[in-house]
């Protein structure tokens, strides 16, 4: 049966993964990341991030757990040695087993896709819990990767549209902030399990509403704008572009025909991102408010669990 490309299993070409494994594996991790992973069901996924005392994002990750006493951390492949080293320092002397795995790869599955109807092997199969348009993430050997496969520009053009940040792109090692990519309402945070790494910053924020800034998406009458494109409001630049990627919508009154447009996620101050809100909407206005990116039109493209926004916290 042929697919058509809307139908192809996706290969998430930049993974790296590493095992962590054993009685203690469970306690290990959940004390040194964000996510709570001993309510984390066997045979699910949830996101994380490991970070710095200061509260600062230094690695995001999924975190994936196929037996009651192993994981499978997944983060960019840029990221996993880094990853794996701070991992084996803060495992001390504890019982725990830790291992690269560059044999597992990361199959995604949108919309209709099946994982029953792939005929593919696999480690284990969960939907993303960040979001319904990011479908299902499927673990698998390299050796039973499927001979066809689809482009990771699709997925990665959902999960912008989602408001999804992933990697060190969206994520700046050592200058993010959870709070402020909106990682505690996707999961990747909880504020009620005990102490880990940059916990004490990380609630402070929380609970204090210390957040000045947010990560959100905003669709371009464009291409796709490199990383750091300055986003101009009332021609005063408020921010920089972060990941990207072509958007493609039905030309209202059209059979079939699309309009190229592209998304991105940028970190704006929340004083602004009132403003833009608050401005008066003017459909008939080439410059949409006077938000443009690249000299193209833009608009905030806000998911629905973003809203509504706090207020600007005092400096």
């Amino acid at each position: 049966m042929t697919l058509t490309s809307d139908e192809l299993p996706i290969c998430h070409p930049d993974t790296g993964f590493i095992s962590v494994a054993g009685d203690e594996a469970c306690a290990f991790l959940q004390s040194i990341i964000t996510a709570n992973v001993e309510t984390l069901p066997i045979g699910a996924c949830r996101p994380a991030a490991l970070l710095t005392p200061q509260g600062r994002v230094l690695i995001d990750m999924m975190v994936y757990r196929p037996a009651a006493d192993q994981f499978l951390i997944r983060s960019d492949m840029a990221r996993r040695d880094d990853l794996f080293t701070r991992l084996r320092r803060y495992r001390l002397r504890l019982p725990i087993d830790l291992a690269i795995e560059p044999d597992i790869r990361l199959v995604l599955l949108l919309g209709n896709q099946d994982a029953e109807t792939t005929a593919i092997p696999m480690i284990m199969v969960s939907s993303d819990p960040r979001s319904p348009q990011l479908g299902s993430h499927c673990l698998v050997e390299a050796r039973h990767l499927p001979a066809q496969i689809g482009a990771i520009d699709r997925w990665h053009a959902n999960r912008i549209t989602a408001g999804v940040p992933e990697g060190s792109v969206d994520l700046t090692p050592e200058r993010a902030l959870m709070l402020e990519a909106g990682l505690d309402r996707l999961g990747a945070v909880d504020f009620e399990k005990g102490c880990y790494v940059g916990q004490e910053v990380t609630a402070r924020t929380h609970y204090r509403g210390l957040v000045k800034r947010r990560l959100v998406p905003l669709t371009i009458a464009g291409d796709p704008p490199a990383i750091d494109s300055d986003i101009i409001w009332q021609g005063t630049v408020i921010g920089k572009s972060k990941t990207a990627a072509t958007l493609t919508v039905p030309i209202t009154g059209t059979h079939g025909q699309m309009d190229a447009k592209s998304i991105c996620l940028a970190l704006l101050k929340l004083r602004d991102l009132h403003n833009i809100l608050d401005a008066p909407a003017d459909d008939d206005s080439p410059t949409t408010n006077d938000l443009m990116i690249n000299g193209h039109a833009a608009r905030l493209a806000l998911a629905d669990w973003m809203q509504p926004f706090s207020r600007p916290a005092k400096s």
